[in-house]
């Protein structure tokens, strides 16, 4: 269903002043164009609104109906949905599907798949492409794709949430950048430190959609069947996945190491809370193997 022009504009307006942490205005806008318009654009923001609430339950449910009608679902919208689908890079040519996690060689492979296309190769602005990537059901893995090398890479979320923290917002600035140099966005630090990031995770995952998307948990980017996949692997099996990769594209493709962290110390703590161990508790059973 088409967005009028009408309805575009007021999306807009309501994005514009949840931008500017103008939430309640941003909401009761909202709501007002609910009670005239069931359009799936505002139910979208809707989704997004109540994540920033607190309220997940209500808004994986309410993405679960909308989902595969929305233009363009980002992969956090798939994976609290639930619905059985990721994101995928889908190279028909070769026949590969690569299903990328942020914070799991992501950068690295897609630039690797660039040159399997014959484009040019992006860096770090390879994600200004992620929308090109495509919802693909799991189930579908076996039978309507079946022909294709179906491929992610994993990575223990310890070292996700480490790699994220001083990669991204340490080394990057990110949280600010994407929030016009801010150094606070509805009460979060932007520059927080790491005790305060990892204390607060829950919260920043609900206000930032880019933490969201950096901290979500594989299972719920991948599903809890690796074995749907034709291959799956963690961070030091990375050279193995491009060789494959070239093997079917025959090209010789070079191992890229996009994205290292800065600064990156030899040793770090890889130790998880109960709490945090408890929400990554299916990565830790249905992927740790690869980890």
């Amino acid at each position: 269903m088409r967005a009028s022009d009408h309805e575009k504009t007021l999306a807009a307006e309501i994005w514009s002043l949840f931008h500017a942490q103008q939430y309640d205005k941003a909401r009761a806008k909202l709501d007002s164009a609910l009670r005239d318009s069931d359009h799936p654009r505002f139910r979208r923001i809707d989704a997004r609104f109540l994540v920033f609430e607190g309220c997940e339950r209500q808004a994986a449910d309410l993405l679960k109906d909308i989902v595969e009608d929305v233009w363009q679902p980002g992969s956090w919208e798939l994976a609290l949905a639930g619905n059985g689908a990721g994101r995928a890079k889908k190279l028909d040519d070769a026949s590969i599907l690569f299903f990328p996690i942020r914070k799991c060689g992501s950068t690295s492979v897609l630039n690797v798949l660039k040159q399997v296309a014959g484009e040019e190769m992006r860096g770090e602005d390879i994600h200004q492409e992620d929308h090109r990537n495509i919802p693909i059901r799991f189930s579908d893995l076996k039978t309507e794709y079946a022909n294709y090398f179906s491929c992610a890479l994993v990575r223990g979320p310890a070292a996700r949430l480490r790699s994220y923290f001083r990669g991204n917002i340490v080394a990057r600035d990110q949280l600010a950048g994407h929030h016009e140099g801010a150094a606070e966005f509805y009460g979060l630090p932007t520059r927080p430190e790491w005790d305060f990031f990892l204390h607060n995770l829950t919260r920043y995952r609900q206000v930032f959609v880019t933490a969201r998307n950096h901290t979500e948990p594989v299972s719920h980017f991948l599903g809890t069947d690796p074995n749907v996949f034709s291959w799956i692997g963690g961070m030091a099996n990375l050279p193995e996945l491009v060789s494959l990769i070239g093997a079917r594209s025959g090209l010789n493709l070079p191992v890229l190491n996009e994205m290292t962290t800065p600064g990156k110390p030899a040793q770090q703590n890889q130790t998880l809370t109960d709490k945090l161990a408890e929400f990554y508790a299916d990565d830790l059973r249905y992927y740790g193997q690869y980890f």
